[in-house]
């Protein structure tokens, strides 16, 4: 008896066809966006010096190849990681090394795209990327990460955002920004001092984490100098008066030093003057 061979039906044809298709390497078939070149281990070092951390960080590295720098922040600081990278044989590599230096309880790596990464628990950032991803990273990471948070890059630059410190190690450039509030607009408060009622009035305008930036106080300007923001915190000099104040959304609270003097204060943005978000 002659056997009728069957054939896949169309749909299924389709499909293998389209799997064989696909490249390989990569997240949803995406190939890695930079070639990977592992970091040197005395520059991991210092890009986690610069970071400030403590047993309490958790270290994102995005693009976390071989997985050395969240490794090295748990073994060192005993912080908690994350890596992130679309290569699977990455991932594969970092989990293996991860479990030879027994950290594998304090770090994770996750197969992903970068860009679509949901980083907000993040307490530092690291990155080995390009310059032009960085830039297209930017967006995501000034409305993930909270104000104050480090970010650390190995050799490469954010765009016209510049960087608030920097250093060389074997020739490599590590570059630290710090992630600025938002504190472009108007602020109000008034000051009791005792013998007066005070009221201040500061207008601010923000490029990232550079600022300026005109005081009135009771109606009349006067001039402020040693103007600075980092992070979430925010001073500067009036007179014989230095101001200092963190910024929680809409709200700041400060400190206003003046011969012997502290006194408190809380400003309140006009929410109608606040600035745009920062890309």
């Amino acid at each position: 008896m002659k056997l009728l061979r069957r054939w896949p039906s169309l749909s299924m044809l389709l499909i293998t066809l389209a799997l064989a298709a696909r490249p390989a390497g990569g997240q949803e078939g995406r190939k890695p966006d930079v070639i990977y070149v592992p970091t040197e281990q005395a520059v991991v070092d210092e890009m986690l010096r610069m970071a400030q951390l403590s047993k309490d960080s958790v270290v994102y590295d995005l693009g976390c190849g071989d997985g050395r720098i969240v490794i090295s922040a748990a073994n060192h600081y005993g912080a908690r990681g994350v890596g992130i990278d679309i290569d699977p044989e990455r991932i594969r590599e970092s989990r293996q090394n991860a479990r030879a230096m027994g950290v594998w309880n304090r770090v994770k790596f996750m197969q992903a795209d970068l860009f679509k990464a949901d980083i907000h628990e993040a307490t530092a950032v690291m990155l080995y990327l390009s310059s032009a991803i960085n830039v297209r990273l930017r967006p995501m990471l000034l409305r993930q990460l909270k104000p104050g948070t480090p970010i650390v890059s190995h050799d490469y630059l954010m765009g016209d955002w510049q960087p608030d410190e920097s250093s060389f190690v074997n020739g490599a450039a590590i570059l630290l920004w710090i992630v600025p509030a938002r504190v472009a607009g108007v602020w109000h408060w008034t000051v009791e001092t005792g013998v007066s009622s005070d009221h201040y009035q500061l207008t601010l305008q923000q490029e990232f984490q550079k600022v300026t930036g005109t005081l009135m106080v009771n109606g009349k300007e006067e001039a402020i100098s040693s103007l600075n923001l980092s992070g979430d915190r925010l001073e500067f000099q009036s007179g014989q008066s230095r101001f200092s104040g963190q910024v929680a959304g809409g709200k700041m609270n400060g400190l206003l030093s003046a011969g012997t003097q502290d006194l408190t204060w809380t400003a309140t943005r006009d929410p109608q003057t606040e600035g745009a978000p920062m890309e």
